[in-house]
């Protein structure tokens, strides 16, 4: 649950981060929403690194969103300028600065996303995750003169296909097998052989 609250707190730098940027477009002041995007993905990370919070899943996502609107910005102050007449030019060396901000930009965000999505869930609900750390404490509190090994049992779940191929296997071996001294008796074999004869 604590973790929770600190990535939730977490999300407020972005968010501020935002909000700076979107009123700095609006006031036409592009060179300082670059400043906000940066600072705000700079604070964000450093934040998740000092208060050592999960990293939340929507991480590649939201640094997506961050590069297109940092690339826009450098498109707004660097890509385009405005002539005497009142009408704006493209440069082309902003353009493609542009560019490369947000193509690099978007591939990092991409390896990042595929990685985060590829890091392994803990298995544990929260619950169970509280009551191994509740047994933890309990056996760092005792004597550490005590060298008691502990043991703490986590439930395992299975999958449904699992379980019903649990169900399946019978033992075949046991279900149509004799009482063992059912086979003493050499009379069945005598009749056999009277049999063939």
């Amino acid at each position: 649950m604590a973790d929770n609250i600190k990535t939730g707190i977490g999300f407020i730098i972005p968010t501020a981060s935002l909000i700076g940027f979107v009123l700095s477009i609006l006031s036409s002041a592009y060179f300082n929403g670059i400043i906000f995007i940066i600072a705000g993905m700079i604070v964000w990370m450093l934040y998740i690194l000092v208060v050592e919070s999960t990293t939340p899943a929507l991480m590649g996502n939201i640094l997506i969103l961050f590069v297109v609107l940092l690339s826009l910005a450098i498109f707004l102050n660097y890509g385009l300028s405005q002539n005497i007449f009142g009408g704006y030019e493209l440069k082309s060396d902003g353009s493609l600065i542009a560019l490369l901000v947000l193509f690099f930009g978007v591939l990092i965000a991409m390896v990042f996303r595929e990685y985060i999505s590829a890091a392994p869930a803990s298995s544990l609900s929260s619950e169970d995750l509280a009551l191994v750390n509740r047994a933890l404490k309990k056996s760092e509190n005792i004597d550490q003169t005590k060298s008691d090994p502990k043991v703490i049992v986590v439930k395992q779940e299975t999958s449904k296909e699992e379980d019903e191929e649990d169900e399946e296997e019978w033992d075949y071996s046991q279900m149509y097998a004799y009482p063992p001294d059912y086979y003493d008796d050499d009379e069945y074999e005598d009749d056999e052989y009277e049999d063939d004869e």
